[in-house]
């Protein structure tokens, strides 16, 4: 099966980069906010999507992602600190890999270790890698975890995969995102760009509880 994500070039996601995205604020923020509600069963509910934290939890984060991308991996720690000191909150996972074809490789392998309970692990393990995440980094991190490295390279290649990706990046697209990483707690963007992320989720995530959202989040 070819795993060119062209596909993404369809879609008109070209425009994707890596680096905090700064939205702006007013009558922008009002229209990324009906774009949630319009998707929200799909931004929050997506039975594809890996729900990390407290899957009942009262407040969504949800994380649009790639594994090349260095300030998805700086702002784990941040992500990591809120769910240990929220039992409350649910944080949901999105493959966006738009940094070529090393990205899709670990986001595909990444998907098919879920066939062998092993998801989240293998996400923590190359969300905090140094370098580039290849193919080959990919298979070696899964095997030390004593996955089985030959049912990953055959369960990549999964069409139920290339559809969860193609879903992920019909959303961002749907939604505006226009680099990665790209978060919403409930139905509001966090400012990214500047000073401490964990206050800005932390501040977020407290306001959503205080004032509901407008999506069914």
């Amino acid at each position: 099966m070819k795993r060119s994500l062209g596909l993404f070039v369809a879609l008109g996601l070209t425009a994707l980069a890596v680096g905090y995205y700064a939205l702006e604020r007013g009558s922008r923020s009002v229209r990324s906010e009906q774009a949630v509600a319009a998707h929200a069963d799909e931004v929050f509910r997506s039975p594809t999507s890996v729900v990390a934290g407290n899957p009942q939890g009262d407040v969504s984060v949800v994380a649009f992602f790639d594994y090349n991308c260095p300030y998805c991996r700086k702002d784990v720690p941040a992500l990591a600190k809120l769910m240990a000191g929220d039992p409350n909150l649910r944080v949901v996972l999105k493959e966006l890999p738009v940094l070529g074809p090393d990205s899709e490789a670990a986001a595909r392998l990444a998907l098919a270790a879920k066939n062998q309970g092993e998801y989240l692990t293998l996400y923590r393990r190359l969300i905090a890698s140094r370098g580039r995440v290849t193919e080959t980094r990919a298979l070696a991190a899964a095997a030390a975890m004593g996955l089985d490295a030959d049912r990953l390279k055959g369960d990549m290649d999964d069409p139920a995969i290339t559809a969860t990706l193609l879903a992920n990046a019909r959303l961002a697209n749907a939604l505006g995102v226009k680099g990665v990483p790209f978060y919403l707690v409930g139905d509001q963007v966090v400012q990214e760009g500047a000073g401490d992320f964990y206050a800005a989720l932390t501040a977020r995530v407290a306001d959503v509880r205080e004032h509901g959202c407008r999506a069914a989040c």
